[in-house]
């Protein structure tokens, strides 16, 4: 089978879609099938993989851009059996009319809520965002989003949470399947030793976008570090706060504590995640955080936010230790603070909780089970 994916981040970007696209691409062309997938980049270059890519220079001007990711995606999809679309979804919508393809769309998330955080139009939740009026702007960006979901054949979330939502779009149930995300196992999980800690290794992984709330993060450990508590803290990724977040820590006099690490290839971010003892997560919305999977499975303690398909995995506190909300639906401040003092004297509840995590992912986020839900889906 000939199969064209589309997707608007691909390696060296990160994020959730640039770390899911060449797994699934691997895997179809491994299994026989021919896979091409089109990508927006910020430089041309030379990818030696088992399957084509095609990459669009982002840094265009739009319209331009848009016309030839388009036509590439006529182009490449002609003459394919099936398009997996896991970004550009408005420009291979408009392709389609044209190749008039299956289509299987994965939704991650809702990008006319992330146009409105950039631009800083609106300021409430996602799921707030799903409900309330807005301006004209977003409103065509909503209709747009919803639309371009129900003229796809099957569309695939990550999370029953956000299979809610797009059901809110006016996609049918039955067109809609869960596969959860995942991670690379071991045979087994490592046992988890109660090891004191002298100082606290945070680590957060992702686009440095407004709703992460990083700076948030900063703000709470320049707290901690005032009560005599040393800490690193690396930042993985990059983004348009980044200039924000390294004045911020400037600003609090934490350059010897903040590590900004720009991306990442796997390898290296594998060592960050090794140094690690905590994984945070202050975001407003995910889908399903593959990165909090990543963690998990090097066993660090998790402190995130409860939100979107997170709380499928967190499960109110049983895995990971729980980042209370304020009612601007942005992180407390303080609360990280008291869960940075639980969790230093409470050792066996934090043992408890990483165990708990483990089991999980041995029994619903193996990554090699649920990418074979993929490949059912040719059948």
């Amino acid at each position: 089978m000939k199969i064209l994916i589309t997707v608007g981040i691909f390696p060296p970007d990160i994020g959730g879609p640039a770390s899911f696209v060449p797994k699934i691409a691997e895997l179809y062309s491994n299994s026989g099938h021919d896979v091409t997938v089109v990508c927006l980049t910020d430089k041309k270059q030379t990818d030696k993989l088992n399957f084509k890519v095609v990459r669009i220079l982002r840094n265009q001007n739009l319209l331009i851009r848009w016309i030839k990711t388009v036509s590439q995606i006529i182009r490449q999809g002609y003459n394919a059996d099936l398009l997996f679309v896991n970004g550009l979804p408005m420009e291979s919508y408009i392709a389609n009319i044209f190749t008039r393809k299956k289509l299987i769309r994965k939704i991650v998330g809702d990008w006319a809520w992330e146009r409105g955080m950039n631009k800083k139009i609106i300021n409430e939740s996602f799921d707030e965002f799903q409900n309330n009026k807005h301006n004209l702007h977003l409103e065509i960006a909503k209709f747009s989003r919803g639309w371009t979901a129900t003229k796809a054949d099957l569309i695939i979330t990550p999370s029953n949470h956000l299979k809610n939502v797009v059901k809110g779009w006016g996609v049918k149930e039955n067109s809609i399947k869960v596969i959860y995300n995942g991670t690379k196992l071991k045979n087994k999980p490592d046992p988890i030793d109660d090891q004191p800690y002298d100082y606290l290794k945070f680590i957060t992984i992702g686009r440095l976008a407004p709703w992460k709330n990083i700076d948030i993060i900063i703000q709470a450990l320049s707290d901690y570090k005032k009560a005599n508590q040393n800490f690193i803290f690396y930042i993985v990724g990059s983004g348009p706060e980044e200039i924000k977040l390294k004045k911020l820590v400037n600003d609090l006099d934490l350059e010897n504590f903040v590590t900004f690490t720009g991306q990442l290839l796997k390898d290296d971010l594998n060592y960050y995640l090794q140094e690690s003892d905590i994984y945070i997560q202050a975001s407003s919305y995910e889908g399903l955080p593959h990165v909090i999977l990543e963690a998990m499975s090097h066993n660090l303690s998790i402190i995130s936010t409860p939100i979107g398909g997170t709380n499928e995995v967190i499960q109110d506190g049983k895995n990971g230790w729980v980042w209370e909300l304020e009612n601007n639906f942005k992180p407390n401040k303080n609360n990280l603070v008291e869960i940075l003092n639980n969790l230093k004297l409470n050792s066996f509840d934090d043992i408890k909780k990483r165990t708990n995590a483990q089991n999980l992912l041995f029994s619903t986020f193996d990554e090699d089970k649920n990418f074979q839900m993929y490949l059912e889906l040719l059948k």
